[in-house]
């Protein structure tokens, strides 16, 4: 950021303020003046000194204040409660591993579930196991069995064994798929618990079986068929590593311990607790084991954070966290924090320095460009390229410096061309006057003479030249306007006779609305003298005049040669630029100069089909003398 000598002698300034407010105080009070008046000076003296500093200091210390406000409230917060932040985030993070370990152990066990229900709802498996095998054979009993469950373990392939314990004392068994149920197995606790639930699937703690592999179990009584005294308990055995598996898939760095209804170990990754009760395992710990339960507790000597949840089943999973490894991530966020609060302090100057570098500089060209306006230099462009609202301002600026001179423009050349066209009339004027006297002596002639073609024609001719002349006056109604265009026409049939054919279809209630003269007469004649394509040929004119919402229209229509798309857009083109010129475009000239560019001129022309031409007037009925 650089610092020119003007920002430099700006503050240097200010200090001086500064420094004079703080002399000027105390002699007021010696001067035994109030002190409040001397705080009232010192104030202005600040505020005066403020507005003097350049807008850029003014902007970077804005900019800094208000970033770095945020910045060290937030700091000083995230200090402050990163520990209870970091310990609520963990709790939060434990309890969402449970959340999905749970899912996951719900989904695992309710398979083992529906795998008995299979057993527990087949009819032939429990009609086989109940026949008095007293003088009849196994094969069809361990045949089935066999086939039965070897696919049930190859779709459930995590469970060891499906045994099925009965009291049918002429079962042979064969120490895999059936047992005898005698006076031991009816003292263990799973069996009499199995007989307890009446059909309900209960999921037991196991240990290590023959094979040396950890294991639980899931006993139900097969009681959905009745076969009098006999009893029948399914018993599977399911290898413990697939749960495990399942729950070390989402426990990160959390450990996780798997407990029964009873809170005695079922799974953990340390083989050691198995069969443990949780109360042992975590010393001191007295609080409740269950949903969403929030604790301290010792494990293994180290502090940690204890949250658990229940299954379905009644079975828990059970998540510890390490206290000093959450302290060591509080003191490694303090570092982050305070990091992290002094780069955005570093940014925030930076970045303060740069927009009010950027902001003070384009409203310096702005400036630049106001200044050279006053001078009066019109019609620079401030090159701001910018959309926001300098941008914008800029935008609007050099809009209205080329509008400035586009109107300077523009009420000069219209300048002109009112003085043009005021020369135009005045000659117009001028000269009806002559051949009025002059047609009038020649009148007199023919009378004397008996020549009353001749006669007619003057007094056509005369007549069409003092209503033009209307006694100087430019405004006349619609209705002379057009008495003033049968006047002509009736001079020019007597040299092209009925070669011109003309047609009107006028709205009576607009003929007594007032209109400049001599708008109908030169379109006429423009058509006559360019539109005929012989002397031969009949020349077919329309004259019509109607009401169009707030401004009537006439229309000037002929069947003559036409003109090329290229003229008419040039003429068009005339008529809207102003161009001088006589015919239809100083008719255009006359008709926007006196009521607005909204009303003139149009032109519609084809080649060979004739032409079109459109005067758009205003409705006056009032008399009104409006010269040019």
């Amino acid at each position: 950021m650089s610092i020119s000598l003007e920002d430099t002698e700006e503050t240097a300034a200010f200090l001086s303020d500064m420094g004079m407010a703080r002399r000027t105080r105390h002699p007021a009070v010696i001067r035994g003046k109030h002190p409040e008046e001397g705080r009232t000076r010192d104030m202005r003296s600040i505020k005066r000194a403020l507005k003097n500093i350049s807008l850029r200091w003014k902007f970077f210390f804005g900019f800094l204040i208000t970033s770095m406000v945020p910045i060290v409230g937030f700091g000083a917060y995230a200090y402050m409660n990163t520990e209870n932040i970091l310990l609520e985030q963990s709790y939060s993070n434990m309890e969402e591993n449970l959340a999905r370990a749970s899912n996951n152990m719900d989904m695992v066990l309710e398979g083992y579930e529906n795998a008995s229900s299979l057993i527990f709802m087949n009819k032939q498996v429990q009609d086989l196991i109940s026949v008095d095998f007293t003088n009849y054979g196994y094969e069809d009993l361990y045949y089935y069995l066999k086939s039965y469950f070897g696919t049930m373990m190859a779709i459930n392939s995590d469970v060891n064994t499906f045994s099925i314990y009965t009291t049918n004392q002429t079962i042979a068994q064969d120490y895999y798929f059936i047992y005898k149920v005698d006076e031991e197995i009816e003292q263990e606790g799973w069996y009499k618990r199995a007989r307890e639930e009446n059909g309900k699937p209960v999921f037991m703690r196991g240990g290590i079986n023959k094979d040396g592999k950890y294991v639980f179990y899931l006993v139900r009584s097969l009681d959905y068929y009745s076969y009098g005294s006999l009893r029948n308990v399914l018993r599977m055995e399911i290898d413990d590593r697939h749960l495990l598996g399942i729950i070390s898939e989402v426990s990160g760095d959390d450990e996780m311990i798997i407990l029964d209804d009873e809170n005695y170990v079922v799974s953990s990754t340390d083989k050691t607790l198995m069969g443990c009760s949780v109360y042992d395992i975590l010393d001191g710990y007295e609080g409740e084991i269950g949903n969403n339960k929030r604790d301290t507790a010792v494990y293994d000597g180290k502090e940690m954070l204890v949250s658990s949840v229940t299954s379905p089943q009644g079975w828990k999973i059970l998540s510890l966290v390490s206290v000093p490894m959450l302290e060591m991530n509080i003191r490694t966020s303090v570092k982050n924090v305070i990091l992290f609060a002094l780069l955005a302090v570093i940014m925030s100057v930076v970045f303060s320095a740069v927009i009010s570098i950027l902001i003070t500089r384009r409203i310096k060209e702005l400036t630049k460009s106001v200044e050279k306006m006053k001078d009066g230099v019109f019609g620079e462009r401030i090159e701001d390229g910018g959309r926001d609202e300098i941008g914008i301002l800029a935008e609007v600026f050099s809009d209205m410096s080329f509008m400035v001179k586009h109107l300077i423009k523009d009420i000069y050349e219209k300048e002109l061309i009112r003085k043009a066209a005021e020369l135009n009339l005045l000659q117009e004027q001028i000269n009806p006057h002559f051949l009025y006297n002059v047609l009038s002596s020649i009148s007199s002639m023919a009378m004397r003479s008996g020549n009353t073609e001749i006669m007619d024609m003057v007094e056509h001719l005369a007549l069409f030249y003092r209503i033009s002349l209307n006694k100087g006056k430019n405004i006349l109604s619609v209705r002379e306007e057009v008495n003033l265009l049968e006047n002509y026409l009736q001079l020019q049939k007597v040299r092209f006779g009925e070669a011109i054919q003309v047609a009107y279809d006028l709205d009576e209630e607009l003929m007594d609305c007032r209109i400049i003269k001599l708008i109908l007469q030169p379109l006429v004649e423009n058509a006559i003298h360019h539109a005929m394509k012989d002397e031969t040929a009949i020349l077919h004119i329309g004259i019509t005049l109607r009401r169009e919402q707030d401004h009537m229209l006439f229309i000037i229509t002929d069947d003559g040669v036409g003109m090329e798309a290229e003229t008419v857009e040039e003429i068009n083109t005339e008529i809207r630029n102003a161009v001088r010129g006589f015919g239809l475009k100083n008719v255009s000239i006359r008709i926007q100069l006196q009521y607005g560019q909204a009303y003139g001129v149009k032109v519609y022309s084809k080649e060979g089909e004739g032409t079109q031409i459109y005067i758009k007037l205003p409705i006056i009925r009032e008399q009104k003398d409006l010269q040019l």
